[in-house]
């Protein structure tokens, strides 16, 4: 049995992350990945901010942030922004940050505060903002390795498509110190089973909190349509070593 807890919450986020060489279409956001989040050997932190922005401002509020999606990238080690499609808040925006360590962040996000250009945009767009949440996470190195995937900072999409579509996976595990690792397993025993049924979709993002609720887990795939991620989910259901794995 997994040590799942109180809740699980599954979306699908329109956007899409942001490669190296690949200018995208973040919905209304043009961005690129930042050169502070270059290619690294080492996974280190995956911060994840959400935010419920008002309904009536939310046009608003990507406007703006297109305009200072520049900056944005200059600033902080940014890999991408989506808004949700379907299974959460529909006003809420999701974005990426990979930083090498809290050094790091912390010395980026002061650098930004003290920026006259980054002023202006929290001036403009915080109005707009109802609820801001944060979590930095680790990612689940025995998953990346059992998959032969890079890090989520090095991921490429296969190309801009208007259709892409990002599924977002949430767990809160069981308190304790056994309940990440026990799914860690878990997954990195049944997932090449589930991959391997899965021409279409590709694992962007698999990590636990490290600040945060703890416990928390999230998982993020690319799939080049909603109705491919459909199809993704209805093949892994016969796939045996992927259902002894998980239960």
């Amino acid at each position: 049995m997994l040590p799942m807890g109180s809740f699980f919450r599954h979306m699908f986020l329109h956007g899409e992350l942001v490669c190296k060489s690949l200018a995208t279409e973040l919905s209304t956001i043009k961005c690129n990945l930042s050169t502070s989040a270059a290619s690294s050997n080492q996974a280190g932190l995956i911060e994840i901010r959400e935010y419920t922005i008002k309904p009536e401002a939310f046009g608003t509020f990507m406007k703006v942030s297109k305009e200072y999606a520049d900056l944005r990238k200059q600033l902080l080690p940014f890999l991408g922004m989506f808004t949700a499609d379907v299974g959460a808040c529909l006003h809420r925006v999701t974005h990426f940050y990979h930083y090498k360590d809290f050094d790091e962040r912390d010395a980026l996000r002061g650098a930004a505060a003290a920026d006259e250009r980054w002023q202006k945009f929290i001036e403009l767009s915080r109005p707009h903002v109802q609820y801001q949440e944060n979590k930095v996470m680790l990612q689940a190195q025995p998953l990346y390795d059992a998959l032969g995937l890079p890090h989520t900072q090095d991921f490429q999409p296969p190309g801009r498509d208007p259709k892409a579509i990002y599924e977002m996976r949430t767990y809160q595990l069981h308190p304790g110190y056994g309940s990440v690792p026990k799914l860690v397993e878990a997954f990195r025993k049944g997932l090449p089973d589930k991959v391997a049924s899965d021409p279409e979709g590709r694992l962007v993002f698999f990590g636990y909190t490290d600040v945060g609720m703890l416990n928390n887990v999230v998982e993020l795939w690319r799939y080049p349509s909603a109705q491919a991620c459909i199809r993704a989910r209805q093949a892994a259901r016969q796939g045996v070593t992927w259902r002894e794995n998980i239960g």
